[in-house]
């Protein structure tokens, strides 16, 4: 992690210094207060403007705002750890949860040598993002804290894990693509294999599949929550209670 305090710059020299630690690290943040610096700020990937005695044009051409520069410190260890912590998991996860479904869409395809023949409802499909799995994953990534804020104040080496990419890297990324290969399969041939000699028609079949992927999916996000509270629990499980009496 790179840091750099400048102090008693002239206006060009600060925007030059901004422009040469974009192009070196690509990823930057930027703390400033004046009117002057609003082009520096709007140039950085975050900028952070503090309410001071030069006016507010800083605080209004910022992404974030604080009245003190004491309050930098928490809002960098704590809600900087804590977004990158929701924003990286989420971000495999939506990935997941929507690629598992369409996957298993996939498999049916091509076991009904591509039939234009459909086993889902057609509100199944537009319910699974908008109402079956949706309201769990903004709870998460609203509530969740893998660490308390006396322990991200009290280690402040914490902050380093976005820049170690921890939560999201392109190892990850295919880590979870793997995963969600193989439950599709399965998501999809246990149900098929099990009922292939019932009577069953297919729309129940289709039925079976969509409830079974939004069990699957919920249970997935479950097992990586961090912190549970009332509302998690409402969330997810009733996601689950809805998709069955739909």
């Amino acid at each position: 992690m790179h840091k750099n305090v400048w102090c008693v710059c002239k206006l060009y020299a600060r925007f030059h210094l901004t422009g040469t630690f974009l192009t070196c690290f690509h990823l930057i943040d930027t703390v400033f207060a004046g009117a002057n610096d609003v082009s520096m700020i709007q140039m950085a990937d975050v900028g952070v403007g503090i309410c001071g005695q030069e006016g507010r044009q800083a605080v209004m051409a910022s992404d974030f705002a604080m009245g003190q520069f004491r309050f930098l410190k928490r809002l960098l260890l704590v809600h900087g750890h804590w977004n990158y912590q929701r924003i990286g998991y989420l971000v495999l996860y939506n990935f997941y949860r929507n690629a598992v479904f369409v996957l298993m869409l996939f498999w049916y395809i091509l076991y009904t040598a591509f039939s234009t023949t459909s086993a889902l409802i057609d509100w199944s499909s537009v319910f699974y993002s908008v109402l079956y799995t949706s309201l769990p994953t903004i709870v998460v990534g609203i509530m969740d804290k893998d660490l308390s804020h006396k322990t991200l104040l009290k280690y402040p080496k914490l902050y380093a894990a976005g820049h170690r990419q921890e939560s999201y890297n392109m190892s990850l990324f295919w880590i979870t693509m793997l995963d969600m290969l193989w439950q599709s399969l399965v998501l999809f041939n246990v149900p098929l294999f099990t009922y292939r000699n019932s009577s069953i028609d297919i729309w129940s079949m289709g039925s079976l599949w969509t409830i079974a992927v939004v069990i699957l999916v919920n249970m997935h996000l479950a097992m990586d929550i961090q912190r549970w509270v009332f509302i998690t629990h409402i969330s997810l499980w009733g996601s689950i209670i809805v998709t069955y009496g739909c």
